[in-house]
Parts: structure tokens; sequence; C-alpha cells
């Protein structure tokens, strides 16, 4: 019983690094960040993600 559910809370700790993971780089932010902070706490870093909005980036305009 015990191996069964830290074998699901690893499952879902992977996933939730995934899922970051992927959303972070959607959404121009640091994916390796975003999955570490999935991979330890999954449930609030899923939904922190999702409601973060993208990060705008500007191309620089240089004139001489």
């Amino acid at each position: 019983m015990e191996g069964g559910v830290f074998l699901i809370l690893f499952v879902l700790r992977i996933v939730g690094a995934f899922v970051c993971s992927s959303k972070a780089k959607e959404l121009n932010r640091n994916s390796g960040g975003w999955g570490f902070f999935g991979f330890v706490s999954p449930i609030i870093a899923m939904i922190w993600i999702n409601c973060l909005k993208p990060i705008t980036i500007w191309d620089k305009n240089e004139t001489n």
C-alpha cells in the first residue's frame, strides 16, 4: 500500500515538473526553475504557472 502511494506521488511530481517547464517555455519564463518548482511542489506550481501572463520580449530598435 505505501509503495503504491509513493509511486503515485512520484509520478505526480514528474508530471508537475514537465507541465510547469513546458508552460514556462510558452510564457517566456525560466523553464528550469519552474520545472524544479513543479517537482518540489507540483500542485501549487501548476496552479501558479497557469495564472501568470507571458513576458513580452521587445526587440531593440537601434538607430545610428
